[in-house]
């Protein structure tokens, strides 16, 4: 009887650990509240203690910015669009806590209020193409590749 109670607990202990991670996507391991690892897709049996902290997609993904104000010295830009991306690296996009979309998102604001200035003078596909080729670098030391950036950005000059 005894036997028979242990075998359905352990039985029971093997399969509540089993966790799937589909195709097309990677998750991040958290070892007691710590990242442990990526897991890629296929079955995992999962100890106690573990768990998916966070699945990502690695198939192509959108990213819609609202418009918004950006300000660099005497430049002031109205900005929104789309930002299409893809994770190349899931070890280098996820060594981060914070979200990717949150991360993608900032490096553009950053990349676009140092590059205020110049963009002024360029016409609207030149803006993209500059924003585009800067951003690629500087996201791709992340494991993130920009496919595509559809940007409306209005400037003008303050002062």
């Amino acid at each position: 009887m005894w036997l028979w109670l242990l075998g359905l607990v352990a039985s029971m202990v093997l399969i509540a650990g089993l966790r799937r991670v589909r195709e097309g996507e990677v998750a991040r391991l958290n070892r007691f509240g710590r990242p442990a690892g990526v897991l890629s897709p296929g079955m995992h049996w999962l100890l106690p203690g573990e768990a998916i902290a966070t699945r990502v997609s690695l198939l192509g993904r959108h990213l819609e910015l609202g418009p918004r104000r950006v300000h660099a010295g005497a430049h002031t830009a109205r900005v929104g669009g789309r930002i299409y991306f893809q994770v190349l690296d899931a070890e280098r996009a996820l060594a981060s806590d914070s979200d990717i979309d949150a991360r993608v998102q900032d490096a553009v604001l950053t990349q676009l209020s140092g590059a205020l200035p110049q963009l002024a003078e360029l016409s609207p596909a030149e803006r993209n193409h500059c924003l585009r080729d800067d951003l690629r670098q500087t996201l791709r030391a992340e494991g993130i590749l920009l496919t595509r950036l559809e940007l409306a950005i209005m400037t003008n000059c303050v002062g």
